[in-house]
This record gives structure tokens, C-alpha cells and sequence, in this order.
């Protein structure tokens, strides 16, 4: 208990420090626990799991590619509610398919394990935490990393309660994500369909395209390609 105590107190400082925003968390997260980097995903509704921060730019770009293609770590993770491991991102990624096909085509290499951000039968998304080497994640480590993913959906649970110093800022999307989602509506609008297929409808012309769910949207936002013909 007195380790989890010292966890607490130690990520508690850190977030203040860091400004103790949701990216602030992020950072915070590498500071004391034995990783190299982080992120953190929110599920949001219809479109899936969404990253809201990350620690570097790798992080990033693993991120990015399970919010494109749907498929991941994290995904599995809030699911599930447990933590999934990837032990080496070049190599064991087969499971997931897409998610592998386009981790291929990134500069990204080490291990990750999400964790869920969760409170009860409640997934509101996943810590993501990396290694620079491949290698598996020993208890010790798990549990730690499930400890500070508590602390996270705390926060975020406080936040939406109001209760929380810097609440908007936990819970303001990033502007990534507001564009997916104004894009999505315009989707709606040009198809006629409903939230979950206009999502899909993104998410499939971006893995087509062999770029990121944002990237389609902004070509929506653009008006550079329109879906009530069927997208192109």
C-alpha cells in the first residue's frame, strides 16, 4: 500500500508541475513510471477510441494509426477492460491486421501496453505506455501502470462532474477529433445515413487512402472529396 502511496503522491506532483492538464498527464505518466512514453485515448462515441495526448511524436503516430483503422492495443483494452501487451510493435502485431499493415509503414519499433481507463463496468478509453526496447511487462509494472491509469479516470471523472481544477481542459476534445466529427456530419448529410456508418464511411476512405482518419476528415471539411456518389 505504502508503494502505491508513494505512486500517487510522486504522478500527483508531476501533473502539477506539467500544468495538470490531460497532456500534462501524459507527460507525467513517463516521469514515474519505467517507460519512454505515453498517450492517452478516449473512447468517443461512434468513431471509436480518439487520441487526446501523447508524450512525443512516436507515441503519436501509433495513436494515430489505431484511430484510423479501429483496431489496436487500445482498442482491445477498453473492450476488454484489461491490459494488452504488444511485445515487440515491428513484429507482434498480427492479430490485428490493419493496425499491423499500417504500424509497417511508421518508424516506430519497442512495446506498449494499454491500459484501461476505466471506473467499474465503465471504459472511458486506455493509458498507452511504451518502451523504446521489445520486452514484456513484468507484474510489478502492470500494476503500477493500472494504478496510474485509476488516478487518470479519476481526474476524468471528475472533470466531467465539474469538480475537477482545469476540467475543460481534461475534457476539451483536440482539434483532430472535433474535425472528425464536423466531418462526420457532413458525411451524414451527403449519405443520408446514420452516426456510426458515416464514421465507418471516414474510416474506410482513410485506410484506402493510406492516411489518417484526420486527414480524411480535413479532405471533407476541404470539400475535396464528397460521399453521396460513393467516395472516391
Amino acid at each position: 500500500m505504502a508503494e502505491f502511496e508513494l505512486l500517487t503522491e510522486r504522478f500527483l506532483s508531476a501533473l502539477r508541475r506539467g500544468g495538470g492538464d490531460i497532456s500534462a498527464a501524459c507527460r507525467a505518466a513517463v516521469q514515474v513510471l519505467p517507460v519512454q512514453r505515453a498517450a492517452i485515448m478516449i473512447d468517443e462515441r461512434d468513431v471509436g477510441v480518439q487520441p487526446w495526448c501523447s508524450s512525443d511524436e512516436i507515441a503519436a503516430r501509433v495513436e494515430t494509426v489505431q484511430a484510423t483503422v479501429g483496431e489496436g492495443p487500445a482498442v482491445d483494452a477498453v473492450a476488454t477492460g484489461v491490459p494488452v501487451s504488444v511485445i515487440d510493435l515491428t513484429e507482434n502485431c498480427g492479430r490485428w491486421p490493419g493496425f499491423a499493415a499500417a504500424l509497417a509503414r511508421e518508424p516506430v519499433s519497442g512495446a506498449m501496453t494499454a491500459m484501461p481507463l476505466r471506473l467499474g463496468a465503465v471504459r472511458f478509453g486506455a493509458l498507452d505506455l511504451y518502451r523504446a526496447s521489445p520486452g514484456r511487462l513484468d507484474g510489478a509494472m502492470i500494476s503500477a501502470g493500472l494504478h496510474v491509469a485509476d488516478i487518470i479516470t479519476a481526474h476524468l471523472v471528475s472533470a466531467g462532474s465539474g469538480c475537477a481544477e482545469h476540467a475543460g481542459e481534461w475534457l476539451r476534445r483536440p482539434l483532430t477529433s472535433a474535425s472528425i466529427h464536423q466531418a462526420a456530419g457532413m458525411v451524414i448529410a451527403q449519405r443520408g445515413v446514420g452516426a456510426a456508418d458515416a464514421y465507418a464511411t471516414l474510416r474506410a476512405y482513410a485506410v484506402r487512402h493510406e492516411i489518417s482518419l484526420a486527414e480524411a476528415a480535413e479532405r471533407v471539411l476541404r470539400r475535396s472529396v464528397r460521399f453521396d456518389n460513393g467516395y472516391r
